[in-house]
């Protein structure tokens, strides 16, 4: 594995900083912010670079700038995004200020691509855009090896997408790492706003960055409040959601769901309660997107209820509330998310509203996102042997479900049928489908079809999921835990207390985050622990919680010491003790339709132990005030 360095940057050349100052001014610019001038003076200097930036904080000013440098003596800039919206709306601002860029999209037609390839070969750009998917066009690769000389920059946008390790892995990423090594630019810089220590190490090696240069800076948003509220089912989570939207301190709120389902719903109890409100994913037609879109970037509504399909290249200064009604996949994505709200540094609540419940939602959305190797190999067997399934309606899925091992989701299928396109395994054709296979003597314009790989993804989402759920029931500084998280170097030497996020808030009332377990508090957990040691894994929460209230009377049980153990408690409350020893590490749950719990390692340690931290479990006292304070901002 190639590791990233970190240290201080080399100024660039006096004769070049010259021409810098006035390629700033061509932007609007009077200075620089800080982190860019050492990004920028290392692109100048050759030197490989990985700059981890939140949105927001001019990354594109950082390959934008010496591009216009290096233009002028004839050079140029290709820049790799997978947003087609976000590289037209930079090549028009880029134009407007006299500078050659062009976006080679699939939106451009086949005369304006023909164009494009021939200003790369004759030297007409200063910058061209392109997707990452472009690089399966062997008239695209032609182009810049004939370019030669001219490509003095590569900069990478979203270069976590190249890693299985990141939250976003995009295949077609990995296309990159040999037309790099082929072409061998004087000059590579990858740009990310979401990468951890482990991915920043993979896009180095997946790269080939010998001694990279790494730059993690600005993830801290010090207007932004954390906070997480446990809430019960539908019917809770719609009364906080109109509590927190009609109670917001101006501006407009953005509400994130796991599913257009919930999104629909949401938005149907914010409407009920006489918010002004609309909906936004990825299953409207793109016309009801733009327009829903618009209106709340016009500030006409009091909320939006949206999917992660929202969101990138929105930039609205003024949303002063961002609300997870369903736990995110990871903290990459929370944080993205989070992060579109406050852009104009006013004081601002991110809330998390989490039941244990929904992570059931998000691993069940895992599964379908990458079905087993079975049902791939099945799904194409049966679009060979069976060419022509019309696609015109939307029980396409369920028609094929059947016809496959174990009868996937819907989600499933549908997900099978998009990696099978993905590969070159299966095509669309009039609205049909029909199995395919690449050419093996052809040009490689697919990625290879790895299942193993779909495989260890599939667990490297449920990792980052877990890491989700450890925020959520996190008993310290929310701030210093996503943080950390990036691994911020500016974070390294301050106060690990922010003073900014309900954990924080709460010590600095005196009372504290955690509170230490009286002796009956922990002889219960001790109990509930044995009792689940005891089942060894054969039943699920809901069994449990009425064996040890006492509730379940099955004969089998008569001598099993922990039976009872909690009689008095209610169910509802065991069942949320349970979930907290889950999210603190000390209770697994099994996977499948009908999951069962058993302890873990340090659950059975926990067990036994004579003292119980209520801090290592994550148990914590939620502040009956938390929800009508006002955030504070962070000085």
């Amino acid at each position: 594995m190639v590791s990233p360095v970190e240290g201080p940057a080399q100024a660039p050349a006096p004769a070049t900083t010259g021409v810098l100052h006035r390629a700033l001014a061509r932007f609007g610019h009077q200075g620089l912010r800080p982190g860019q001038a050492e990004i920028i003076a290392d692109i100048f200097n050759g030197e490989p670079v990985i700059a981890v930036m939140p949105t927001g904080a001019g990354k594109s000013l950082c390959y934008q700038l010496p591009a216009v440098v290096l233009g002028e003596r004839g050079g140029l800039t290709l820049v790799v995004s997978p947003l087609i919206a976000l590289m037209k709306d930079q090549v028009d601002a880029l134009r407007a200020r006299g500078i050659e860029a062009a976006a080679l999209t699939s939106h451009a037609s086949a005369e304006e691509q023909r164009e494009i390839l021939e200003g790369i070969r004759g030297g007409a750009y200063t910058l061209v855009y392109v997707a990452p998917e472009r690089f399966k066009s062997p008239r695209f690769v032609s182009a810049l090896r004939e370019a030669g000389d001219r490509l003095a920059l590569v900069a990478i946008d979203e270069a976590h997408c190249i890693s299985e390790w990141g939250h976003d892995f995009r295949p077609d990423y990995r296309r990159l790492g040999p037309l790099i090594a082929e072409l061998a630019p004087p000059r590579l810089a990858a740009f990310t706003a979401t990468a951890t220590p482990e991915v920043r190490e993979d896009i180095a090696a997946q790269l080939g960055m010998t001694q990279a240069r790494l730059h993690v800076r600005g993830f801290d948003r010090p207007n932004l409040h954390y906070s997480v509220e446990q809430v019960g089912g539908a019917a809770d989570k719609a009364a906080r959601l109109v509590e927190h939207v009609r109670t917001r301190e101006g501006g407009v709120a953005l509400v994130y769901a796991a599913t257009r389902k919930n999104a629909e719903r949401f938005a149907a109890e914010l409407g009920q309660a006489g918010m002004r409100v609309t909906v936004y994913h990825a299953g409207l037609h793109e016309a009801e997107r733009e327009r829903n879109q618009d209106v709340f970037m016009a500030g006409k509504l009091d909320v939006i209820v949206a999917t992660n399909a929202f969101g990138m290249g929105v930039d609205k200064s003024d949303i002063r509330m961002v609300i997870h009604a369903d736990i995110p996949r990871s903290v990459e994505a929370y944080y993205q998310e989070a992060g579109r709200g406050g852009r104009d540094g006013g004081a601002t609540r991110c809330i998390v509203l989490f039941n244990h419940g929904d992570i059931r939602l998000q691993e069940f959305l895992i599964d379908a996102s990458y079905p087993s190797a079975e049902v791939l190999r099945a799904l194409w067997k049966l679009l060979r042997d069976h060419p022509g399934v019309g696609n015109d309606d939307d029980g396409l899925e369920n028609r094929l479900r059947p016809h496959l091992p174990g009868e996937p989701t819907a989600a499933a299928v549908g997900a099978g049928l998009r990696i099978l396109e993905r590969h070159g395994m299966a095509a669309r054709s009039g609205g049909a489908w029909a199995a395919t296979r690449p050419d093996p003597n052809g040009p490689s314009v697919y990625p290879p079809f790895d299942v193993d790989q779909l495989a260890r993804r599939a667990e490297v989402e449920r990792g980052k999921l877990k890491l989700m759920v450890a925020y959520a029931y996190h008993p310290r500084c929310r701030r210093q835990f996503v943080l950390d998280y990036f691994g911020d170097q500016d974070w390294r030497n301050r106060d690990k207390r922010c003073g900014a996020c309900d954990m924080c808030e709460a010590l600095l009332r005196g009372g504290g985050a955690t509170v230490a377990l009286s002796d009956k508090d922990a002889k219960a957990i001790r109990s509930l622990l044995l009792l689940v040691g005891t089942l060894n894994g054969r039943f699920g929460r809901t069994r449990v919680a009425a064996l040890a209230t006492g509730a379940d009377d099955d004969a089998r049980f008569e001598d099993l010491p922990e039976r009872g153990a909690l009689r008095g408690m209610s169910q509802r409350h065991v069942l949320d003790l349970l979930r907290s020893l889950e999210g603190a590490g000390l209770i697994e749950a099994s996977r499948g339709e009908y999951p069962t719990i058993s302890t873990t390692r340090d659950g059975d340690k926990a067990a036994v132990s004579s003292q119980i931290d209520a801090a290592v479990l994550g148990l914590r006292v939620p502040p009956a005030t938390a929800r009508a304070r006002k955030p504070r901002t962070r000085r």
